[in-house]
């Protein structure tokens, strides 16, 4: 049985078609120790990738993808799992498309090498299950009220969705070189949680609203809009699931709304509108031809555990080596959330070929002018 790529897999296969090498994400691991049980550990990397049928897709030409067979595992089209020795240690070169997975993905990746390298049983993957759902969900009334409200929604295209590009925009460059952005808000993390506790916002809806009244802010606008990157698990059976389940979702701001009249109302109206999006998610709006052309180039607002935060959840002993950075940029402007343990940082991924550090610079002084706002009473 054939199926449609799910939608963010299906960007991706659009663009690696022509620029195979893109959308890759290396990564170095070091297992400590591991040398004198390479094989065990092996094993438990392949029972982990096996236990995941994306591992094993096929795409055609067609864009339609199915099971097949596997020869290696630990190698395919769209991954690559190599380990070597390292004198006591076992080095594990990871190299990963993002056709195959979402943030979420390595997260549960992880988990199921642990419980293999342990000798547990592996708790099963859903992946063509949940496909043939998304494929059967699309003939469903829900999904075309999903359409037709998000389409009445954010109809008006005259908002911003972005900070004002400095440089002309360049369609032939592609892809455009990659900058990056860092700043601490470690400071204010405990007043964000008594304002998330008090309004029962998710950060996700924080920092929309606050980089929406930036966007606002910077175009000299009264309404702005961007999209928010929301992990799409919902079931039970989903939480397993490695794939690209994730899903951008819209969200705007207007200043001449009736309803705002203070702050709490407009933090209210985040909140509302976050939730009101996701329910109406299962559409792929903000991917979906002719929307994309729009939604494409919008400011996209997720939140990001990185790969020592996710080892951290095991207790295999494994340390991150080395994941080179970014060369280039797979959004015009994306604004991170990192959140450690007390720590919080936001960090601004953009593209150093439409917008020059300063300008970044001033966006990010906005966002936190916003925040600072949202927080003080």
């Amino acid at each position: 049985m054939k199926y449609p790529l799910l939608p963010y897999s299906q960007l991706v296969w659009d663009t690696i078609r022509w620029m195979p090498s893109i959308y890759r994400f290396p990564s170095i691991l070091r297992w400590k120790g591991g040398a004198k049980e390479k094989d065990r550990i092996a094993r438990a990397f392949c029972a982990a990738l096996e236990n995941h049928p994306v591992f094993a897709m096929r795409v055609d030409r067609n864009g339609m993808h199915s099971a097949s067979e596997v020869k290696d595992v630990l190698s395919g089209k769209y991954h690559s799992i190599i380990l070597l020795d390292d004198n006591e240690d076992v080095i594990i070169q990871a190299n990963l498309s993002r056709i195959l997975g979402d943030g979420k993905s390595m997260e549960i990746l992880l988990e199921d090498v642990e419980r293999a390298y342990k000798g547990l049983p592996l708790e099963q993957d859903d992946y063509w299950g949940y496909v043939a759902r998304y494929k059967q969900s699309k003939t469903s009334a829900h999904y075309e009220a999903s359409h037709d409200w998000l389409r009445k929604e954010f109809a008006d295209e005259s908002m911003p969705v972005r900070p004002s590009i400095d440089r002309k925009w360049l369609t032939t460059i592609f892809p455009p070189k990659a900058g990056v952005y860092e700043e601490d808000y470690t400071a204010l993390h405990e007043n964000l949680e008594r304002l998330r506790e008090a309004y029962f916002i998710s950060y996700e809806g924080i920092f929309s609203l606050s980089a929406a009244l930036a966007i606002a802010d910077y175009c000299g606008t009264e309404e702005a809009a961007l999209t928010w990157a929301y992990e799409g698990r919902e079931t039970e059976s989903e939480q397993h699931i490695y794939g690209s389940l994730h899903r951008d979702i819209p969200f705007q701001i207007n200043h001449k709304s009736k309803i705002i009249n203070q702050k709490s109302d407009l933090i209210r109206m985040a909140r509302d509108q976050v939730r009101s999006g996701i329910a109406h998610s299962d559409y792929p709006y903000t991917l979906t031809a002719p929307y994309n052309k729009r939604w494409n180039y919008a400011v996209n607002v997720l939140r990001v555990e990185d790969a020592e935060d996710m080892l951290r959840k095991t207790s295999l002993p494994i340390e991150v080596v080395s994941i080179p950075k970014q060369k280039y940029a797979y959004a015009l402007l994306d604004v991170e959330i990192h959140e450690h343990h007390e720590s919080l940082q936001l960090v601004y991924r953009y593209s150093a070929t439409h917008y020059r550090p300063e300008s970044i610079r001033k966006f990010a002084a906005l966002v936190r002018k916003y925040v600072e706002w949202l927080i003080n009473d």
